[in-house]
């Protein structure tokens, strides 16, 4: 899974933030990796390790609202797992309905 953000600064400027879930973590089994900055593909970057599936989506779910609220939008998305798939597609469409109705 891979969720690629972009946020653009009034005066131009773009900022990224990245999640993947690409690597394993050396003590746990489920990884998710962070990175953020003006390139998409550099920057800091940040490795958060779980034991379980459940507690990887939380972290994922509570760092995308994060991003959202701070003005980023999903610029490029994809997993090959179709349950996460769908599971992301319709966590960002609850997302995209919520700041509509604001």
């Amino acid at each position: 899974m891979i969720i690629l953000l972009r946020k653009t600064t009034p005066k131009g400027i773009h900022y990224y933030y990245t999640l993947h879930d690409r690597q394993t973590g050396l003590f746990e089994h489920y990884t998710l990796t962070t990175m953020w900055g003006s390139s998409p593909d550099g920057g800091r970057q940040k490795i958060y390790s779980f034991s379980s599936t459940r507690e990887l989506d939380e972290k994922l779910q509570q760092l995308m609202s994060r991003r959202l609220r701070s003005g980023y939008k999903v610029l490029y998305s994809y997993s090959r797992d179709e349950n996460y798939r769908a599971v992301l597609q319709e966590y960002l469409d609850v997302k995209s309905q919520h700041r509509s109705a604001n």
